[in-house]
């Protein structure tokens, strides 16, 4: 079956609309039919999404040495998101971003191949990162409200996650029948497989809505704690990320809501690189939620050793004043200045000689050390004192 006939036989069973619509459809282009732009963003939300959830798990399992349930989701979740998101960049080869009329049919069944496997993976990375942010909030909140909230809030992800789970994975019997037309006349399918317009929209309008309404009280069970007293300024300037990547993330869902409803006919090919775009970027930023509150208190610590030299702390005291190291009293002090002569005394003598008690070196004029008569003359010889007296002037004896 060739492209403008397999288009035909989708239009005529699908109640999408006139020629009119179809063709005023094809007259824009959206930013994520381009090919570059859908290949940018979709590596750069993949990278920051991976670095961040990396730097999550070292600091888990290296630094902090304290991994949990939630650790193991988010795994998981980037497992999930990263096969998504590479199916994605492959598919522009292959066709995704083009209208069906213009492809072969071999290359139109590959890529719908390729769009059933991506869209399989949106309820799974969906299920496993709010999985992932409900089990660490278990490990870090208290309050019973706060945790009865969390456990129910697990409950009801798990049963959205494996409700469209079975509608996006089993949409038709044989699962065949999803991209290959020629068994649709003979399969069973519904929801996503469905060629009838009206519930293909229900079903992927319910399940954009309450995966968003999800996603919302699973980001804003930790406010509380934002404007709690006691909450350190690491605590709030984390949770503030989490919320503006919540916010974020939600705006993809509304805005994937918002091109459903505005949609008259649906071409696999040419809407879902929007479809399939804003929810792989919903992904890996709440990929980057989960990780950011335990990424942010390491990475704070870090840049504080960093540019942080000294810290002085200040303190006010009143009362006596009792100083730890307190001058010593009059008698000490006299005891100590003595101490300290004699100590001094004892370095003067070190190297000079024992001298008998009456030695004087000088005689007379005490500037010169000579007398009006006689100089006098000390040596030490044979380890005795020997005195030699000379007579300047002439010998008193005679």
């Amino acid at each position: 079956m060739a492209g403008p006939d397999m288009a035909a036989a989708l239009l005529s069973r699908s109640e999408y609309g006139s020629m009119d619509v179809i063709v005023a459809k094809y007259q824009t282009v959206p930013l994520l039919n381009q090919r570059p732009s859908l290949l940018a963003l979709t590596i750069f939300f993949l990278v920051f999404s991976w670095l961040c959830s990396l730097a999550r798990l070292y600091v888990r399992f290296i630094v902090k040495q304290a991994p949990g349930w939630d650790d193991f989701f988010i795994i998981l979740a980037m497992i999930s998101t990263s096969i998504g998101s590479i199916y994605l960049c492959v598919l522009t080869n292959h066709g995704l971003g083009t209208p069906i009329t213009a492809m072969p049919p071999s290359e139109y069944l590959t890529a719908l191949k390729g769009v059933y496997i991506a869209t399989a993976t949106y309820p799974l990375s969906s299920t496993f990162i709010k999985l992932a942010l409900l089990l660490q909030y278990l490990r870090v909140l208290d309050g019973r409200g706060t945790r009865i909230l969390c456990k129910v809030m697990l409950i009801l992800t798990i049963m959205a996650g494996v409700g469209f789970g079975i509608v996006t994975w089993f949409a038709c019997l044989p699962t065949a029948a999803f991209w290959d037309m020629n068994l649709k006349p003979t399969a069973t399918c519904w929801g996503f497989g469905s060629l009838k317009w009206a519930d293909f929209r229900k079903t992927i309008l319910s399940q954009v809505i309450i995966t968003a309404l999800l996603d919302l009280i699973v980001f804003l069970i930790p406010l509380p704690l934002y404007f709690q007293p006691g909450t350190p300024r690491a605590t709030r300037f984390s949770l503030l990320g989490l919320f503006i990547l919540g916010i974020c993330a939600n705006i993809c869902s509304v805005w994937r809501v918002v091109y459903v409803v505005e949609v008259q006919y649906f071409d696999p090919l040419w809407d879902n690189p929007m479809l399939m775009g804003l929810a792989s970027y919903e992904m890996h930023m709440a990929a980057v939620c989960s990780a950011l509150p335990v990424l942010w208190p390491v990475l704070k610590d870090t840049w504080d050793r960093i540019f942080v030299t000294q810290e002085v702390t200040v303190t006010h005291e009143y009362g006596v004043f009792v100083p730890k190291n307190p001058p010593p009293s009059s008698q000490q002090q006299n005891d100590a200045e003595a101490q300290s002569v004699a100590s001094n005394q004892d370095l003067m003598h070190v190297d000079t000689p024992p001298q008998p008690k009456d030695w004087n070196p000088f005689v007379g004029d005490e500037k010169t050390g000579l007398g009006e008569n006689e100089t006098v003359v000390e040596s030490l010889a044979g380890g005795k004192w020997a005195r030699a007296k000379r007579m300047v002037l002439g010998d008193k004896a005679q």
